[in-house]
């Protein structure tokens, strides 16, 4: 049977990420799919896209709390979290962009989510970048400079710009021939679709879509009278 590749877009800062990668090497096992690592910068893709993250605005954050615990005791996997939130994951992402095209690049960014989710450890550190890709049998010397190298910037930006010009709007996303799964929780219809349990969403999302605007909400939601 043919296997199928996937598109995995994630950022560290994302807990959702985090339960994403728990699952993607047992559920790619699962479905044969050949994964595509692609470290994006989720702040980057708000600007662009005029949202805000869960952790921005007060009830968001406290409903994304509870919710990534209780998501967590479902999967099995451990939660602590980061020892600040949101935190700058620019470091760690450019890791993984140094080696997203490696056979260990899924297991190296696995490895990172866990020792920021997971363990607590913030990904800020190079101690704990260092520490990740020695346990995935990566090579560590000199990562300060080759993260900060114009070229593993400018592909952590085209990852990014790849991303959005996709439609992607939010992490985790999967992308399979164009089609968009985002969310931890869309891995199962990912592979209904795969598998060819689910049809294709087009025409009828389309078509959706292409219904007239009949309200727009104002600066004050609330009628007059």
């Amino acid at each position: 049977m043919p296997r199928h590749v996937v598109r995995l877009n994630f950022d560290f800062i994302s807990s959702y990420s985090y339960l994403a990668l728990t699952q993607a090497e047992s559920f790619g096992e699962r479905h044969r799919i050949d994964w595509q690592v692609r470290p994006v910068l989720y702040g980057a893709i708000l600007d662009a896209t005029g949202l805000v993250g869960p952790a921005e605005e007060a009830s968001k954050r406290q409903y994304t709390a509870r919710d990534i615990i209780r998501a967590a005791d479902q999967l099995g996997v451990p939660l602590i979290g980061p020892p600040a939130h949101p935190f700058n994951p620019l470091m760690a992402l450019r890791a993984v962009c140094l080696y997203q095209d490696h056979p260990h690049a899924l297991q190296l960014a696995v490895k990172l989510a866990d020792r920021c989710w997971g363990q607590g450890l913030p990904l800020t550190e190079h101690a704990v970048l260092e520490d990740a890709l020695k346990a995935t049998a990566l090579d560590d010397v000199d990562l300060a400079t080759r993260i900060t190298a114009p070229t593993t910037k400018a592909r952590l930006k085209a990852n990014t710009a790849q991303a959005l010009a996709a439609g992607v709007f939010g992490v985790p996303t999967f992308l399979w021939q164009g089609e968009i799964f985002w969310g931890h929780d869309r891995m199962s219809p990912l592979a209904d679709r795969l598998e060819g349990r689910l049809d294709s969403p087009e025409p009828r999302a389309q078509a959706w879509v292409a219904r007239p605007r009949d309200a727009e909400r104002s600066s004050s939601p609330w009628p007059k009278s």
